[in-house]
């Protein structure tokens, strides 16, 4: 079972957020209406299940400097405690992680803990409800909730068990731009959601069509004909916009976010794999904002442009 990893250049400058918090102040200290928080794409990426829960590296914002440190950092050991639980359906606690993180210019890169009690109190996870609590110094900031299901693979030379995550994968959607005036994508998490059992799985068609509402203008598409190789495992995907017919009209030239930005209004992002719709993602354009988000000051201080989106059902055909 293989989780995305997010490779540490990436993450120094082009990490994802879900607001638009306050950078770091000066020397690692949380700066004014800065709040602790583990970026979500950076936990939908480390999360996985093979029997045992294991994680993998993360990044967090606008944490507190431990003190007694001779760089900012948290040690399991060595003070500065950052932790994170997994609690079951009932609240009772499953097993413990205490990390050792680091401070990386603006952002804390988590990327390997000790389990408390040593790795034979690692448990083996039943099929349920489940809770990831992050804390400082036991001190709780942050939960992710997620489901565990299984399946028994149908894989005859290769028998076992198929394990199954659900929560904010299927529902967690950004805007990522290096700048307004380069490309754009949207990020997304997606597995095969077809058959989970089956071991051998075909290419999945992946359709994306972005739609000014006003005038239900056709104004950017994913590449035609893209398929993607997908299994029962979440991955994060990167989309790229493209202009419409551009084999038709060989335009290949980049489709900006400016280009969006200078056309306010609403705008629907509609997403289909295997020719059905899947997810439905909605944003706002005004004074060169998208849902109200200052871009550049956010491309300031994060390196990037990353929004998040409001995500909805459509009605199946």
């Amino acid at each position: 079972m293989s989780i995305s990893q997010t490779v540490r250049s990436f993450a120094l400058f082009s990490l994802a957020v879900l607001l638009s918090p306050s950078v770091l102040a000066q020397g690692g200290t949380a700066a004014a209406n800065c709040e602790p928080r583990v970026e979500t794409a950076s936990v939908l990426n480390s999360v996985g299940v093979n029997g045992f829960l294991y994680i993998d590296k993360f990044y967090a914002r606008c944490l507190p400097v431990p003190a007694k440190q001779a760089r900012p950092r948290y040690h399991p050991y060595n003070g500065g405690k950052f932790s994170t639980t997994l609690k079951n359906s009932s609240g009772q606690t499953v097993n413990t992680f205490v990390w050792y993180g680091d401070l990386i210019t603006t952002i804390w890169e988590f990327e390997r803990y000790e389990i408390v009690g040593g790795r034979e109190a690692l448990k083996q996870l039943e099929p349920g409800n489940y809770t990831l609590e992050y804390a400082i110094e036991d001190k709780v900031f942050q939960r992710f909730p997620f489901s565990l299901s299984t399946r028994a693979s149908s894989d005859q030379f290769k028998p076992g068990t198929i394990y199954v995550l659900d929560g904010q994968w299927s529902e967690f959607a950004q805007l990522y731009a290096p700048n307004v005036d380069r490309f754009f994508q949207l990020i997304v998490w997606l597995r095969n959601e077809k058959d989970l059992a089956e071991p051998k799985q075909a290419p999945v068609p992946v359709a994306m069509r972005l739609i000014r509402e006003k005038d239900k203008q056709l104004v950017a598409e994913s590449d035609e004909g893209l398929k993607l190789n997908l299994t029962p495992t979440w991955r994060s995907v990167n989309l790229s916009f493209r202009r419409p017919n551009r084999a038709a009209t060989k335009d290949t030239s980049e489709f900006k976010l400016s280009e969006i930005l200078a056309q306010e209004g609403r705008y629907r992002i509609e997403l289909m794999l295997n020719g059905q719709p899947y997810r439905e993602y909605k944003f706002n354009v005004k004074n060169g904002m998208i849902n109200d988000i200052d871009l550049a000051q956010m491309r300031k201080e994060l390196y990037r442009i990353s929004v998040p989106l409001t995500t909805e059902r459509p009605a199946r055909k």
